[in-house]
């Protein structure tokens, strides 16, 4: 394995024959090759499989990189540790190859010294069991690594292990087969005629062969359960031969047809009745999806999408935004993202590294997702507008996407990030330290170099539901990203489906006026950020009131005290209110914003209100709490009214 242009298949020529081609051509997509090696007084046969290094190809390998394998890692010596990427490839090889040794090898040393970290890289990385330098052109450092590939290949045990007769029979008998694939019933039946009739056997059997290279089949997959056995070679050239397509790629724009199929594929090898285990194939493991009402079938392939990005990639108004950030990122993370998320594709705008989604309620687009990725940077980057109380349920179904994908790579380094609120030219967070701070009870994050702290409970707020969070910290090891997005998703519907309680609470929604239509029955708070600063003009209370900011501030204590006697399901809307308040009036007088306050203090009166008359106990401190919501506005001149228990 290894870049493009690196020497990987003159490599396997000056292994096996002894020769050397300085013109040879680069490999498309993979090849295979058998070489005989005589490992402790025994005839061993290697299946050599030589992967293209081009950047399309890289996808794919995941069909074939397994176990119970020697991977030599192929660099160029005269080009640097990054550009080389091997730690891309460790990672790769660790996540698909499990612990299974490494061999580096740093070709064309004739021209340059291998200059890499070897200490850093063996510590990290303890499956790398030798690096050695050799050069195609001279034949130098073949012969040590042709040592050095026996002394490994001697040390696998599956080399040792003695296969019962009926077992080789079985693997024999497949070889000679002149057949690119057979049905799993007729692998079966070859089974029985060797007497192997137990199913646990013939399954072992099977995947032995597969991790072997000798066959494919993918019987644990849901999407290709009945499949058949396959020869490798005829899975990869069919689908490399897609991949390798110019036409696909200039004039197609990575859309595959009927047509490009026939025109691709010979028919002799692939007539148009197996075209559809090639398109299952890549469908099962994320390379293409199905164009819906084409009328014939159509499939996008997004790794052979153009690489521009195309001009309506820019959304309006307020954005939620979520960063990942990665140590190694994978070449397919984000094109498996766009198949997996392909039904929910906004018009149709997708290109190489981005995509944009919609959100959809019925008919409605509630809010519109961009996704794109910096490969420079390794990092992913999501904002997301559109109807407030949605966004993080959004968010959420694509974290949950992309999770999935995380976890299908081993150790795969990825962290998770979100902006400074009003500085978006500051560094990002990290969001799981945000989580940690809040469940260890921190209420602020300060920031030095920008003078200020944030609030973690308003921040976190805007991404995951406070419910939803606690949950998480008390370490419920079930409760993965799935549950916490179908856990959004009913606490925003509850929210949404809740009827309008009563006159204030109208009033409260009206008074954001904009969202009205689309966040009815929401948490009032939830306006703070949205709230129409026109509709008061003052901008301090003490030039109307004579009440002093230390004054204010201690009214709002008293407010705190009160809520914390009220039933924990009211406390958790109060308590973000109240806070929302405060930070209003901490503020100096001319960026205060009366109005943002007069909507808070509303939306406490009007939970105070649903506590006196939905809910079972704590009345009398709801009443409490009312009233002293209406105190505090007198004082700094907004006139609140205790709401009517009529709607």
């Amino acid at each position: 394995m290894g870049q493009g242009s690196v020497g990987k298949t003159s490599l396997v020529k000056q292994l096996m024959e002894g020769q050397y081609n300085p013109h040879e051509p680069q490999t498309d997509g993979l090849s295979v090759r058998t070489w005989g090696v005589h490992v402790n007084s025994k005839d061993v046969r290697l299946n050599i499989w030589d992967f293209g290094g081009q950047e399309i190809y890289h996808a794919t390998h995941q069909f074939f990189l397994t176990k119970r394998s020697l991977y030599l890692l192929v660099c160029n010596c005269r080009t640097s540790e990054d550009e080389n990427r091997i730690e891309y490839w460790l990672k790769l090889i660790q996540s698909f190859g499990g612990g299974s040794p490494v061999l580096i090898v740093g070709n064309k040393k004739d021209e340059q010294p291998f200059d890499i970290n070897r200490q850093a890289l063996r510590k990290k990385y303890p499956n790398i069991c030798d690096i050695i330098e050799t050069s195609c052109q001279t034949g130098e450092g073949i012969t040590d690594l042709t040592a050095k590939i026996t002394e490994e290949v001697g040390k696998l045990q599956d080399v040792y292990n003695l296969l019962p007769l009926s077992w080789f029979q079985v693997k024999e008998q497949l070889e000679a087969l002149d057949r690119d694939f057979i049905s799993y019933g007729e692998y079966i039946g070859i089974c029985y005629q060797n007497q192997i009739c137990e199913e646990q056997s013939q399954n072992q059997l099977i995947d032995l062969l597969h991790n072997l290279g000798l066959v494919l089949n993918f019987r644990t997959h849901d999407f290709l359960q009945n499949t058949n056995v396959l020869n490798p070679d005829w899975v990869t050239q069919g689908i490399y031969a897609l991949l390798s397509d110019e036409t696909l790629k200039t004039q197609g724009k990575g859309i595959l047809t009927t047509a490009d199929l026939n025109r691709v594929l010979k028919g002799d090898r692939y007539p148009p009745d197996r075209h559809r285990y090639l398109t299952e194939l890549m469908q099962e493991f994320q390379l293409c999806f199905e164009l819906p009402d084409c009328g014939s079938a159509k499939f996008l392939i997004p790794g052979l999408l153009p690489k521009d990005e195309p001009q309506a990639t820019s959304l309006e108004g307020d954005t939620l935004n979520f960063e990942y950030h990665y140590r190694i990122l994978p070449e397919s993370v984000l094109s498996r993202f766009i198949v997996l998320s392909h039904e929910k594709i906004y018009q149709g705008i997708h290109w190489r590294s981005g995509v944009m989604l919609a959100y959809r309620e019925g008919d409605e687009v509630c809010n519109i997702a961009r996704i794109k990725a910096d490969p420079e940077d390794k990092k992913i980057f999501i904002a997301i507008n559109g109807r407030e109380t949605t966004r993080r349920v959004f968010l959420s179904l694509i974290r949950d996407t992309f999770n999935k994908i995380h976890h299908s790579f081993a150790d795969l380094e990825v962290t998770e990030w979100v902006p400074v609120p009003n500085y978006p030219n500051h560094p990002p967070l990290d969001y799981q330290e945000l989580l940690g701070l809040e469940a260890m009870g921190e209420q602020n994050y300060p920031i030095g170099k920008l003078r200020i702290k944030v609030n973690l409970r308003q921040l976190l707020d805007g991404y995951e539901p406070i419910e939803v969070r606690r949950r998480y910290n008390r370490g419920d090891k079930d409760f993965d990203f799935e549950q916490r997005y179908e856990d959004m998703l009913d606490i925003t519907k509850r929210l949404a489906d809740r009827p309008i309680i009563n006159k204030a609470e109208a009033t409260a929604m009206s008074e954001g006026s904009k969202f009205t239509n689309h966040n009815q029955g929401a948490n009032i708070g939830n306006f703070v950020n949205e709230a129409n600063d026109s509709q008061i003009t003052a901008t301090g209370f003490t030039q109307t009131s004579g009440v002093t900011t230390a004054d204010v501030l201690q009214m709002i204590d008293r407010l705190r005290q009160t809520a914390a006697q009220l039933p924990q399901e009211v406390q958790d809307n109060l308590i973000l209110d109240i806070k929302a308040v405060e930070d209003e009036v901490q503020k100096p007088e001319d960026q205060r914003s009366m109005s943002r306050i007069k909507q808070r203090l509303t939306a406490l009166l009007t939970a105070a209100t649903i506590g006196m008359g939905s809910i079972t106990g704590g009345v009398s401190a709801a009443n409490t709490f009312a009233d002293e919501v209406i105190e505090l506005g007198s004082k700094i001149g907004i006139e609140l009214q205790l709401p009517s228990s009529q709607p």
